[in-house]
């Protein structure tokens, strides 16, 4: 627990201060924004990935304080780096993005929280929870990598045409919440396949020993 918590401190102060300082009024560009709501599912995903024997009466409250916090956290960061930002470069008034824009980006959020949760606790009831940590770690380094270096396979019309259409604050708060809407559909995918599913066998992981004798003799 005390290291979890050293962890969050310093990704806050990394995020929430340094970057803001180094960044500067450019922390307001909407991608980078973007970026920053798009932390709360690596906080999200490592804690799923431990929901393999929780019943289907517990996993929802489970899996929303999950949630919770890894979403709290993201709130925590972005708010901490806009109130840095007015700090070291004040201007007379408190600067901030639009409240449409903040309202579109952490609702992307939440809602790609709650799928990467149900998507680890779904994984959890098929693999060990190191697995499954290490399916997510692969997702994310796979998603990375194709942000970074996808426009060296496409067609550089292609390229431009994307970075053109997403390069404006409408066109991000348009993309995230459709990517809201999808996420949304996409966590009611899980939840019905965990809830079809039901919790790992306890006694499948009892020695012979452990199991009742009446559960034997039948």
């Amino acid at each position: 627990m005390a290291r979890q918590a050293l962890i969050v401190l310093m990704v806050v102060i990394v995020f929430g201060i340094l970057v803001p300082i180094y960044k500067g009024f450019g922390l307001l560009d909407p991608r980078i924004l973007l970026a920053y709501a798009s932390l709360a599912p690596l906080f999200v995903a490592p804690a799923s990935a431990e929901l393999a024997a929780v019943s289907a009466s517990g996993l929802l409250g489970r899996i929303a304080i999950i949630v919770a916090w890894g979403w709290g956290i993201t709130v925590l960061i972005l708010g901490t780096a806009i109130v840095t930002l007015n700090i070291v470069s004040p201007r007379g008034e408190f600067i901030s993005p639009p409240a449409q824009f903040i309202a579109s980006i952490l609702v992307f959020g939440l809602s790609a929280s709650v799928a990467i949760a149900l998507l680890g606790a779904l994984l959890a009831r098929r693999f060990s929870a190191l697995a499954v940590k290490n399916i997510l770690r692969t997702g994310f380094l796979v998603i990375l990598l194709a942000l970074v270096f996808g426009s060296r396979f496409l067609p550089e019309s292609v390229t431009l045409s994307i970075f053109d259409r997403f390069s404006t604050r409408r066109a991000l708060m348009h993309l995230a919440w459709q990517s809201s809407v999808v996420c949304t559909l996409v966590a009611a995918v899980f939840l019905v396949a965990i809830l079809k599913s039901g919790p790992q066998g306890q006694f499948a992981k009892l020695p012979k020993t452990e199991i009742p004798a009446k559960e034997e003799d039948e």
